[in-house]
């Protein structure tokens, strides 16, 4: 499957009444198992991009987080981190894993994060640092996985909570870096990704945070800065044209509206308002007052 047959899947898993979010939530792990190492890669590759077809705060939504978790467990199984998704805990990382380096053996836990090319303003919450860190629960180091080109460029307090609390801050593209080549990685140097960013000033700078993270990267994968640099480069070229794919989708849509009836765009608008459904919960809650006399 391509990264674009997976949102078809998605929206026919969602559309299926015979599951619950949980069944639809397997079924999906259970395609993406079929995918190959080498295929996963382009996934990765272009990993945290909700497509802008999908409803916000929809069950297709929510799905999609669990499509990008499943990313960045395959990814750290990939690179020697043997690693699965949690889907049943609440206040928890939604993936946890176990490596061993030499005789020693530690836990990473993580989580993943996807946004819209449509949503401009994000904010520390949105990367959830702190949780992360609560969510150790024991576990040595923590990552947050999300697109490189969503965060922050200059300043945010993200980068100074990620260096005090120990809490990873990696792109998908960086993960996808080490994949292409994890032939030659190293456990050890793979080790210090999680933690020797920490050495790095008390600051909220991007610049000197990503500075390092290539570094350590590079040397995790046994190449120079130079060839991430060059990675990055093409990874975007991918990027710039799953951004071209969603903006036809808004292009579309307007003209879509364009063509419609004065009555098709009042039904649209008292759909989208969703006045209908909120006329039956309030009227359905005043029926259940009927006859109370005693609170």
């Amino acid at each position: 499957m391509t990264p674009a047959q997976v949102i078809r899947r998605i929206h026919m898993l969602c559309h299926d009444g015979d599951k619950d979010f949980v069944a639809r939530t397997n079924q999906l792990y259970k395609d993406l198992d079929e995918l190959s190492n080498d295929n996963i890669l382009t996934h990765i590759e272009e990993g945290g991009m909700i497509p802008e077809d999908i409803g916000h705060d929809s069950t297709e939504e929510k799905l999609f987080a669990k499509y990008c978790d499943y990313l960045l467990a395959r990814g750290l199984s990939l690179i020697g981190i043997p690693s699965s998704t949690i889907t049943e805990r609440a206040d928890a990382a939604d993936v946890e894993g176990v490596a061993v380096v030499g005789q020693e053996r530690y836990r990473i836990v993580g989580d993943a994060k996807a946004f819209r090319l449509s949503r401009t303003a994000k904010n520390q919450k949105d990367f959830k640092v702190d949780a992360l860190d609560r969510w150790k629960k024991g576990a040595e180091y923590a990552v947050l996985l999300g697109p490189l080109y969503q965060y922050p460029t200059r300043t945010s307090q993200i980068y100074q909570q990620a260096i005090e609390k120990n809490v990873t801050l990696l792109s998908f593209t960086h993960l996808g870096f080490l994949i292409k080549y994890r032939a030659s990685i190293n456990p050890l140097s793979v080790r210090a990704i999680w933690s020797d960013y920490s050495s790095l000033p008390n600051s909220q700078k991007a610049h000197p945070y990503w500075a390092k993270i290539d570094e350590l990267v590079s040397a995790a994968a046994g190449k120079n800065v130079k060839f991430l640099r060059d990675y990055k480069i093409d990874v975007l070229h991918k990027v710039h044209i799953r951004a071209e794919e969603q903006l036809s989708h808004w292009e579309n849509r307007r003209k879509e509206i364009e063509v419609m009836t004065p009555d098709q765009l009042r039904a649209k608008l008292i759909k989208a308002e969703r006045i209908d459904s909120n006329i039956e919960t309030i009227a359905a809650f005043i029926r259940t007052l009927e006859g109370v006399t005693d609170l």
